[in-house]
């Protein structure tokens, strides 16, 4: 019997090292994780009170007179707001349905939001997710590429707005806000034209097409089949160009009016907590919001949001225990309540599939009971 066992192989020196350097790894993402989460506690619960000058007692005893029907009413606002935001998604996207696009954004968000720099992460949810939908990967790349210049674009064009605002109503000093406003309209100028330059002309979709190909042959990784990267570089920006030439509008509208609604929230959470603030000065802070949501240090930048725009507030006037408790009520419906619904339509839609795969392959079984002969 000794003698017909094949003789194990030793592992190649290769899988050796690598196992190691692998366990390295996911050890340093474990570290990372724990860090961010826990930065992110310290931000809220110990940073928070100190900016704001306000006791935990003090937001609960503020956020306890809000009624039912003001949280169903804020609930209806906040999924207005998302089902605007399908306009853009589904123009981005040609044949995607609202349902669809609403399934993306808030399944891709509760991962996001979730993981620390968890953008990667939704961003291959909805891939896979439009995969099994049958659209092909140059539409998602396309619909990634379009939808987060105009999501960049427009978290430029809300602080310059906000800033002009608070001029113009006289609620502070040009002096003051004079080196935000021109830092804000330079990055928009800058962004605005490297996005035009890359959508009209080759030369730039070329170029980076040709640094993926010196990269690829330094790297020594195998490249496409017959094609180079700078000719499918330059493809798919005259698609994107193309799709953008049609869809403009559209995709401006949906950003907008999922802004608009975002902002609207925002003032309703401030407003019914006993909160007196300007219009002008709402918007400033979720022109700060939008800004500081970029920094994804920790899980949908919890802490570092709360914190900045609670001390924007409270340096505008507002009551301290209303600042802390009104943002605090507005991130747990733009960030904490889309992990669980789009954690639930998640689970939902994967349902779903195993159950239309387990039709498929076995029409009968999947139509029996349990129990039945």
């Amino acid at each position: 019997m000794a003698l017909l066992l094949k003789p194990t192989e030793p592992p190649l020196p290769g899988a050796r090292r690598a196992a190691p350097q692998r366990r390295r790894w996911d050890l340093w993402r474990v570290v990372e994780a724990v860090a961010s989460v826990g930065l992110g506690l310290v931000l809220l619960v110990w940073g928070l009170p100190l900016v704001a000058g306000a006791d935990w007692s003090d937001i609960g005893r503020v956020l306890s007179h809000l009624s039912a029907v003001q949280v169903a009413t804020l609930t209806a606002v906040w999924q207005l707001g998302l089902w605007v935001h399908t306009i853009a998604l589904c123009a981005a996207m040609p044949g995607l349905s609202s349902p669809r696009a609403w399934f993306l954004n808030l399944t891709g968000s509760a991962v996001s939001n979730t993981l620390p720099f968890g953008g990667a992460a939704g961003t291959a949810l909805n891939y896979s997710t439009c995969r099994a939908w049958g659209f092909s990967t140059s539409a998602f790349l396309r619909w990634a590429l379009v939808t987060n210049i105009w999501d960049t674009l427009g978290k430029l064009v809300v602080p310059a707005v906000a800033v002009l605002w608070l001029v113009l109503g006289g609620t502070t000093s040009p002096q003051e806000m004079a080196t935000a406003a021109i830092s804000g309209l330079v990055a928009l100028a800058l962004l605005v034209a490297f996005t035009w330059f890359m959508l009209r002309r080759d030369a730039g979709a070329r170029a980076v097409g040709r640094s993926l190909d010196l990269l690829v042959a330094r790297l020594r990784i195998r490249r496409l089949k017959d094609q180079r990267y700078a000719v499918r570089a330059v493809e798919f920006r005259r698609d994107c160009a193309d799709l953008v030439a049609h869809a403009w509008g559209r995709l401006t509208i949906g950003k907008a009016a999922y802004a608009l609604c975002q902002a609207f929230l925002l003032w309703l959470c401030l407003t019914w907590l006993g909160g007196e603030a300007s219009l002008a000065v709402v918007f400033a802070a979720f022109a700060a919001e939008r800004v500081l949501s970029m920094a994804v240090v920790t899980p949908g930048a919890t802490g570092v949001v709360e914190v900045g725009v609670t001390g924007m507030l409270v340096a505008f006037g507002v009551e301290p225990a209303i600042a802390a408790a009104g943002v605090l009520l507005y991130r747990a419906f733009i960030v904490g309540l889309e992990i669980p619904t789009g954690g639930a339509a998640l689970v939902w839609w994967l349902t779903q599939r195993r159950l239309a795969r387990r039709l498929r392959e076995d029409p009968e079984s999947a139509g029996r009971k349990p129990g039945s002969n």
